[in-house]
């Protein structure tokens, strides 16, 4: 069994403001698990056992319709929305969505039974789910926004501004950043086709606001993007 260490814990971007006896105390629920590429963690319509966190790659959650279409809801990662399963922990529903490993990946699981019972003890892990259901609504919130609107440019921009402020790096020419994904799964986090995207891509360059080489993407005019949501 992996062991977890409180820097492994602080690592992960909900429990940076942590104090260390805080922590120690969420370190009794964690158990780490190790999921190799592609492996899924969950699936759509499991009963859901708790919740998972992650601290070392990516998971990809997504939700498949009947026709067999997936959407990708989120990208989890330790330093952007690094928890998943946080639907069902207090209604005790099934999972909603499925998890998948896109990269080698760790992750820290904590029981559901376990977790809602030191909740009513400790301050501290209480204050961590209202964290997980925070961070989840300001998401939810930005796709929702996004998809509200038909046009699938505004999507993009505001994920490559999401980008930009996690990950951005300035530079003589603009703001620099790294897709941490390829087209298609690109698309999919948007809900549109890869063809789009690239099109989306292609008006973004025309119009001068970005230089996109492949998932190497600089920022030209950062106020002008902002401009076009």
């Amino acid at each position: 069994m992996m062991s977890v260490t409180v820097e492994d814990l602080r690592a992960i971007f909900l429990f940076a403001k942590f104090q260390d006896s805080e922590l120690a105390a969420v370190r009794e629920l964690v158990t780490a698990r190790a999921y190799p590429a592609r492996t899924i963690i969950f699936s759509q319509g499991d009963p859901s056992p708790g919740l998972w966190f992650v601290q070392r790659g990516r998971v990809r959650l997504y939700r498949a319709a009947a026709s067999g279409r997936e959407f990708t809801l989120c990208l989890a990662r330790p330093d952007s929305l690094p928890c998943v399963g946080a639907c069902p922990l207090f209604d005790g529903d099934l999972c909603p969505a499925t998890a998948q490993a896109l990269d080698d990946s760790i992750v820290y699981f904590i029981d559901r039974q376990r977790a809602l019972a030191t909740a009513a003890e400790y301050t501290s892990v209480a204050q961590l789910f209202g964290r997980v259901l925070a961070n989840h609504s300001r998401f939810l919130i930005r796709l929702s926004t996004g998809l509200a609107l038909r046009c699938s440019t505004p999507r993009l921009i505001d994920l490559l501004l999401t980008y930009a402020d996690e990950r951005g790096r300035a530079t003589a020419r603009g703001i620099e950043l790294d897709l941490d994904v390829n087209q298609q799964l690109l698309a999919s986090v948007l809900g549109a086709t890869p063809q789009m995207v690239a099109q989306d891509f292609l008006k973004l360059e025309r119009a001068g606001v970005i230089d996109a080489r492949g998932k190497h993407i600089v920022i030209l005019r950062m106020e002008r993007l902002k401009s076009m949501i």
